[in-house]
Formats: structure tokens, sequence, C-alpha cells
């Protein structure tokens, strides 16, 4: 049984809890002060700055900063306006339509100086959905829209309906990706790989890729009072102990994505404070579905069978975190199954159906990490050792982080990786486990599970209740990845921070916008 393994508040109200664990945060009232340059350091793993080809949570933070979407999905868990101020379903689920802002301008940097385009209008958005779901652009989000959307209608200037292709009611927060963040009709594609027109929070002033990334306050932000701070910058620094010694000495003022082991040190020095919140990112053993020796699925259920997730919870987590069960499904999801679990930690069934899988004498066997993600290389090294007992014997090789979503991910057969949290179950799954997932990196093909995914979303709750109950004893089963815990998010701050707090869906959630500097006097 899983019960005894969880334990935990229904995630509503941890999502809520993760406002009221930056106290300090509430303190700032209506008196926030104006000014300051905020500097958050992070891996150096910077992928596209075209919101179309973001995928790094580099990528993910600096649009998310230059840029808006339609709607924004806060800590909470609440749906913000952004540049939709209304919308609506109608009475089927089958038509979406969005109320867009009024007298909103595109802005950009150019030699210093801020150059005014044009005004947000309903072409913008059309001009944005067209082109992640054109094939020949072939953003990895494209299967996400186009397995949704039949048709996009502009009714005037500022009123744009989606009509889908089967009702779906899971589909509003797809707007909140970051892929799908709004740039303008008129603007030259090929800018944006290293520019940003956008009608976001801040303008980009000078972006050196892997290295630093420079934002000015955007003086004209369609957010009165928003954001507060001067400017907001983006180091990248490789090593998670760099990372932690330059935020105790005050040379960085956040560290995004934390080290769950760098959290004892910043929690007791006297000028930082960790700041935690519960999430439904996950870290995972992805095993290559469609190469040996992972296309032997008797082999996959052996290695799921010689996982010790609450020794990996412990070694990559610290303890903290969720028990996972090889689905992207959080256990205080109300459509997470409880009747299906793997099997728990069995050396010796994972012996037997090695024998079965046709390796009598074990298996040697190549796990590729890299320390991009927080618990990446802790999960391979704990997952060495839980596997020894069974006979598969893992050679950890540890990557840098600049080449490793590049040379190694989706290319390696069997990796770790990590994946930030998604607003509902079928965005978690379609977004990497259906047969044609711009990120499918299993190599994961089941027309039964993209059916199945499919009808759920028109479906009424307690149908769809048991559709996704036998989604998930399908992954289970089948074991295209292990996913053996879900992971909170860590910020490591100065005490000087006021108006920040860990997203629970990582990098998918706003930063810095409401970020402001107090001073403490001596304190």
């Amino acid at each position: 049984m899983i019960s005894n393994r969880i334990g935990l508040r229904p995630l509503r109200i941890i999502l809520a809890a993760a406002l009221v664990s930056v106290i300090f945060a509430v303190a700032c009232g209506g008196d926030s002060n104006r000014g300051g340059i905020l500097t958050m350091t992070m891996v150096a793993d910077f992928g596209s700055m075209d919101p179309a080809f973001t995928s790094s949570q580099v990528d993910l933070i600096i649009t998310q900063s230059l840029y808006d979407n339609l709607l924004m999905i806060q800590t909470d868990g609440t749906r913000k306006p952004e540049l939709a101020e209304s919308w609506e379903f109608n009475e089927d689920n089958s038509s979406l339509t969005f109320h867009l802002r009024e007298n909103v301008k595109f802005r950009h940097l150019e030699d210093g100086a801020v150059v005014t385009g044009k005004e947000f209008k309903a072409e913008d958005v059309l001009f944005t959905f067209n082109r992640v779901m054109d094939p020949v652009m072939d953003s990895a989000i494209r299967p996400t829209f186009e397995s949704n959307v039949a048709d996009i209608v502009a009714l005037d200037d500022y009123t744009v309906r989606f009509d889908l292709i089967e009702p779906n009611a899971f589909f509003l927060d797809a707007f909140s990706l970051p892929q799908v963040r709004i740039i303008p009709s008129d603007v030259d594609v090929a800018r944006l790989t290293m520019e940003a027109f956008g009608t976001g929070p801040f303008l980009l002033e000078e972006h050196e890729p892997g290295i630093r990334t420079t934002m000015v306050r955007n003086d004209d932000y369609w957010e009165e009072g928003t954001p507060a701070l001067d400017g907001f910058v983006i180091l990248n620094i490789p090593e998670a102990v760099t990372r932690a010694e330059a935020l105790k000495s005050g040379d960085v003022d956040i560290i995004f994505d934390m080290q769950p082991q760098s959290v004892p040190a910043i929690d007791s020095h006297p000028d930082t404070v960790v700041l935690e919140a519960a999430s439904g990112s996950w870290i995972a053993l992805n095993m290559m579905n469609d190469r040996p020796p992972f296309d032997n699925k008797l082999l996959r259920q052996a290695f799921q069978a010689a996982t010790d997730r609450d020794t990996i919870r412990e070694a990559a987590l610290m303890g903290r975190g969720i028990i996972a069960y090889d689905h992207p499904i959080t256990p205080n999801e109300t459509l997470f199954a409880s009747q299906y679990a793997p099997p728990d930690y069995d050396p010796e069934l994972a012996k037997q159906l090695l024998v079965e899988a046709g390796y009598p004498d074990g298996i040697d066997i190549t796990l590729h990490t890299s320390d991009i993600g927080a618990g990446m290389v802790e999960l391979a090294v704990a997952f060495k050792e839980s596997a020894a007992p069974a006979g598969i014997r893992v050679d950890v090789q540890k990557h840098a982080t600049d080449v490793y979503w590049s040379t190694i991910s989706m290319q390696t057969p069997f990796n770790v990786t990590w994946w930030a949290g998604r607003p509902n179950p079928d965005l978690a799954i379609t977004i990497q486990s259906l047969s044609d997932a711009g990120w499918n990196d299993a190599a994961y093909k089941n027309k039964t599970l993209d059916e199945l995914v499919v009808r759920a979303r028109g479906e009424k709750p307690e149908a769809r209740k048991a559709t996704y109950a036998e989604i998930q004893r399908i992954m289970i089963d089948d074991v295209p990845r292990i996913v053996p815990a879900f992971k909170p998010i860590f910020y490591g701050v100065r005490k000087d921070i006021r108006g920040v707090s860990p997203h629970p869906l990582g990098p998918l959630g706003a930063i810095v916008q409401d970020g402001w500097f107090e001073d403490l006097g001596d304190d």
C-alpha cells in the first residue's frame, strides 16, 4: 500500500502555504521600496530566447521577464489575467474566448534607447499560436496545441476565440505555458534568438548566453507599480557550492532551484533564508524505449523493482518532497489512482525479471547525469546503490551543465532528467508521454494511452477519474521511465528581499515581477 509513505496535506493547502512560507514578503504592505538591481543565480543551461523554442530554466525565466502570456498560474494555483483580461468557455467546453487587454504596446531596447512598437491586438495572438503550431517551425509545444485546436478566430481587435477539436476543460491552463508568450505579428522572428520584443515587465539590455543576462524596468508596463525593481540580472554559475557562497557573500540576491544539499548552510547563515514550495516537479530515470536494451519491457520492469524510492528521496531531496509512482500525477491530485503502484523495492524480483528479460548474469549499464537540476547527481548515485543487489551494475557518468540537454538528454539510452510541474495532469502527460509529444524523452509510444488522454478531456468527473486510473495503470506497467519522487522548489535569498516566493510550477511561474528590496538597517 502507498498510504504509509505519504501522509500529506491536500496539494491546494500546500500551494497556499507556499505564500505563507515567505512571511517576510507579506510585510511589504503598500509601501514597497522602488529601485535596486536584483541578481539571481542559477545553472548555465541557456538554450533559446525565442519563446516558441524555450526549454531550459534560464530560457523560461528570461522570457517570463520580457514577455506576457494571455494568463499565468499563480503560486496559489489561481489564474492571473495578463494580456487577456477575461475569458470564458462555451457550454460544452468546445470553444474558448479571450477578451484582450487594450492600450498595451510591445517594446524593446535598441542601442540603449526604448523603442515602442505596435499595439497588442488579436492579430498578435493569432500570429503567436499559428507559429507554434506550424509543422515547419516544429516547436516542441506544437503537439499540445495541434491536438486540441481546430481553429483560431479573431472576432475583433480585442477578442479571440479558440475552437477546439473536442471539449477540453483542461485546456485553459495551456495558455500559461512559456512557449506561447505573445510576440508581435510584425517582428522579424530571426531577431528573437538574441533580442526581445515583448510587453513584459522588463526590457532586455544585454545577453551573454550561459554567462549573464541583464534587464531593465519597463516603465510603461501595463500593470501599475510593477516591477518595483530598476533591473534584474541572471548570473549563470555552474557549481552549486559557488552559487551558495555567492549568496552568503551578498554577490547575488537569490539562488533559483537551489540544491537541497545547500539548504542547511543557507538556512543557518545570518543574512540568508531558505524559501520552499511543495511542487509537482519530478526527477526521473529515462529509459529510451525505442532502442536496446530498454526496448525490452521486462528489463524496464526489472529496473523498476530495483528502485528504492525512499532511499532516493532521502539522498536526492534530503528526505523532502513526495514519493512518486512512475507517472507525473501527484498523490494529492484528485485524479490520482491510489489502487495502482509499482512494486516495492525488491532486488529478488528484479533478479527474476532480469532472467526473464534475457540477462541471467545481470547487466552493465551507463547512467548519464548532471547537476543541471537539483538532486540529479544524487539520484543517479542512489539508484546505482539500490540496483546493485539485483545484479544491475551502474556506471554513473556526470556531464557538464552547458551540454547536457543538447547532447545527453533524449539521445543516450539511460539518463537522469527533471521536469517542472504542469498545471494539470493532461498537460503533464501530453508534454512528454504521448506518442507525438515534442519532449518525449523516453521515446515512448502507446496508442491506447494516447486515446485515453484525449477521451478524458471531454468526460464528466467520475468517468474522467476512471480513465485516468487506467492511464496510470498503463504507465506503471509499461515503465517508460522511472519517476521516484516529486521535488520541492527551494530558493535561497538574502534577507532584504521582499515579494519573491518560489512557485510550485518552478520556472513555469512568476519569478521577480513583484520583488523589491527593504532597508533592514543594522539588523
